[in-house]
C-alpha cells in the first residue's frame, strides 16, 4: 500500500487514524503525550479547525497550556507537524497544519520493520539449507528452533555458524549439539582473547619505554 492509498482511507474511515497512531507511535519515536496531541489535532482538522491554539488544546489534554506549546513546537521542529497556507471557503490563504507525515512515518517503519523481519528470515533460511546439505538430511522442528535461538538470542551471525558448521563437518560430527558446542567454546574464548591482546598491548609498551 503506497502513501496515498492509506491517506485516502483514513479520510473515507476505512482505516482509523487514531487505532494507527496507538498502535505505532513508539515506532516512530513519539511517546503517549505526542501520540495523544497528534490524535486530538486530527479530530480538529476533521472539523475544520485549521489553527493549532495551545490553550484549547490543552483544555482537552490532561496537560498545561505551556506543555501543549512546548510539546507542539517540538513537533513542528521533528517534522511531524507541518504548517502550510490553504485557502478557506472564501478563497482567503489561512494557515493551516498537516499531519502527513505522521502517516508517511508510520509507513516508513512499517515497511523498514517488514524489511528487518524478511533479513532474519531470509538468513534462518539459508542456514536450515546449509545444514541439511552438509548433514545430507532435514532438521528436526527441535534442529531448527536452535538455530533460530543462536541468531535471536545468542546473536551469533550467519559466518559464525557457517563457520561451526564447517568445522563440525571436518570432524564428521554431523549434529545440531555438536555445532552448538563449539559455538559456546568459541564464545568462552573471546575474554581470554581480549585478555591477551591487552597483556600483549601493555608488554609492548614496557618495552618500548624501557
Amino acid at each position: 500500500m503506497d502513501i496515498s492509498n492509506l491517506k485516502s482511507m483514513i479520510r473515507k474511515n476505512i482505516v482509523d487514524f487514531s487505532e494507527l497512531v496507538l498502535n505505532n507511535y513508539q515506532n516512530i519515536g513519539l511517546d503517549e503525550v505526542d501520540a495523544i496531541i497528534i490524535i486530538k489535532l486530527n479530530y480538529l482538522l476533521n472539523r475544520n479547525i485549521t489553527f493549532i491554539h495551545p490553550q484549547k488544546l490543552s483544555n482537552m489534554l490532561s496537560i498545561s497550556a505551556q506543555t501543549t506549546t512546548k510539546r507542539i513546537n517540538n513537533l513542528i521542529d521533528a517534522g511531524y507537524i507541518t504548517m502550510e497556507l490553504v485557502k478557506n471557503d472564501h478563497g482567503k490563504e489561512t494557515e493551516s497544519f498537516n499531519l502527513d507525515n505522521v502517516i508517511e512515518r508510520i509507513m516508513k517503519a512499517d515497511f523498514e520493520d517488514k524489511m528487518l523481519h524478511a533479513k532474519e528470515d531470509n538468513v534462518e533460511s539459508r542456514l536450515v539449507q546449509l545444514f541439511e546439505s552438509e548433514f545430507r538430511k532435514p532438521l528436526s522442528v527441535l534442529d531448527i528452533q536452535t538455530i533460530t535461538k543462536w541468531l535471536n538470542d545468542d546473536h551469533y551471525t550467519y559466518e559464525e555458524i557457517k563457520n561451526a558448521l564447517f568445522e563440525a563437518s571436518k570432524a564428521r560430527k554431523h549434529s545440531i549439539k555438536y555445532v552448538d558446542g563449539i559455538l559456546l567454546q568459541q564464545t568462552a574464548e573471546e575474554p581470554q582473547q581480549k585478555y591477551n591482546q591487552t597483556t600483549l598491548i601493555k608488554d609492548l609498551k614496557k618495552i618500548w619505554t624501557e
